[in-house]
């Protein structure tokens, strides 16, 4: 099992039509291949935690970097785990908004900082509690696991 977290910056706004066409997409795609995970969205940026057999992971993710709507790709973490974290979803997604997505382990934008891939190793179970914790969350945001 592997995870692999990025976070990307949309070349073109996505609408929130464009945004379900997407998830719609993703979570037959991921389903297929054995992934699992989570894909928040706030104001053009995307951060996504994919998970699963690490070809298919890494299949995935160089898929996203070649994929012309995604700029400023950053990956976070890409390492092996024991255990999926969202086993029950073949695509998590929120829209979060300013507050929320700052909090993303005092993220910053692509623009304004050089995070480097290896600086966030040591926060990464971090990183996952706080993306779990959205989809804990109980409002009317939230997406239903795929059936």
């Amino acid at each position: 099992m592997h995870h692999l977290i990025y976070s990307s910056t949309s070349a073109v706004p996505f609408s929130e039509e464009q945004l379900h066409t997407l998830l719609s997409q993703a979570r037959a795609n991921n389903e297929q291949q054995g992934l699992t995970g989570i894909l928040l969205y706030h104001a053009g940026q995307f951060m996504q935690l994919l998970e699963g057999p690490p070809a298919a992971v890494h299949a995935l993710y160089n898929h996203i970097a070649q994929d012309p709507r995604h700029t400023g790709i950053i990956k976070l973490a890409d390492k092996p785990v024991e255990n999926r974290s969202f086993p029950d979803w073949s695509m998590a997604f929120r829209v979060v908004n300013d507050e929320q997505f700052n909090l993303l382990l005092g993220y910053q934008s692509p623009e304004t900082t050089n995070i480097a891939p290896s600086g966030l190793s040591a926060a990464d179970s971090l990183l996952l509690g706080i993306m779990h914790a959205f989809m804990l969350r109980d409002d009317s945001e939230q997406e239903t696991p795929a059936q």
